[in-house]
């Protein structure tokens, strides 16, 4: 079996069971998968060509639109829901790390957890340190986007992980230029930034190409191959992490495709032993289990 690490996946037994998972990790050669808590309720996508064109017309508008894609991006979240193609999924505050830590307990040999954490909620910060004491814990995951706090509410929490030499995966919001706080102010911080750095992407990227311990991942149906192409240019092989978002995006229960985000990387115009790097040692090295 190959050492391939998905590191952002959000475990969610209502969309998709751990020996589902399981399953589909033997099939496309997965051998361990970090878990995140759920952030928001159950969803599942539609195929629908209207779906699809909505998506496309919202990367073009946060690529080449930003004032008005951003706005529309941070509108998605409003009032503790995520709402999307008409829908409203409650979003929840205080994150069940404790589901993690149950697969980990189940499967050792096949999950890593991420310790989520919304530091809007002091005993979130002091839960995050509980969980972070068990060995199969191997960073936090902060999510400004949906929780909708500013970057600098992650100082304590950023401090806290740069102390402790651990990655914090975060999901940006619009605010501006906040990609550049933490590595600014915590040089020896591991930052990935999740969905390829959304929803700023081009010019993270050009400011993360320097810095030494920033990274981005390749999840989510946020991207498509192209950009993760594009990310892959701009930054370098060794600065980008396989990652897929999953279970979202899936249009049924316990029918997730782990080849869909797979093939994004097989695609890459890069030689295939700079696409072992992507899949797992890149993410290997940042958690020192080599």
């Amino acid at each position: 079996m190959n050492v391939i690490i998905d590191c952002h996946f959000h475990i969610d037994e209502t969309m998709l069971t751990l020996e589902k998972m399981i399953e589909g990790m033997d099939q496309h050669h997965v051998a361990k998968t970090a878990l995140i808590a759920p952030m928001n309720e159950t969803m599942f996508e539609v195929d629908s060509t209207i779906h699809h064109r909505i998506q496309n017309l919202f990367r073009f508008l946060i690529l080449h639109v930003p004032p008005i894609g951003f706005p529309i991006y941070d509108g998605l979240v409003r009032d503790g829901l995520f709402n999307l193609y008409g829908q409203s999924y409650k979003i929840f505050p205080k994150p069940k790390n404790d589901l993690v830590a149950a697969a980990i307990h189940r499967f050792p040999d096949r999950f890593l957890g991420w310790a989520a954490v919304n530091p809007t909620i002091p005993e979130s910060i002091e839960e995050v340190e509980h969980y972070l004491k068990q060995p199969d814990f191997i960073g936090v995951k902060a999510h400004p986007f949906m929780h909708q706090y500013s970057i600098r509410a992650l100082d304590p929490v950023a401090a806290m992980c740069e102390a402790k030499g651990i990655p914090i995966i975060i999901h940006l919001s619009s605010e501006k230029e906040s990609y550049k706080y933490l590595p600014e102010h915590y040089p020896k911080l591991k930052v990935i930034y999740a969905h390829a750095g959304l929803p700023f992407w081009r010019k993270l990227w050009t400011f993360a190409k320097n810095q030494r311990n920033v990274y981005v991942d390749t999840s989510s149906d946020y991207l498509t191959p192209s950009i993760v192409q594009e990310a892959v240019d701009a930054l370098g092989y060794r600065k980008v992490l396989y990652g897929c978002d999953g279970p979202y995006g899936m249009k049924q229960f316990n029918q997730y495709d782990y080849g869909d985000k797979r093939s994004w990387i097989d695609s890459l115009h890069i030689p295939d032993h700079q696409k072992e790097y992507i899949l797992g040692k890149n993410f290997l090295e940042l958690i020192d289990r080599f």
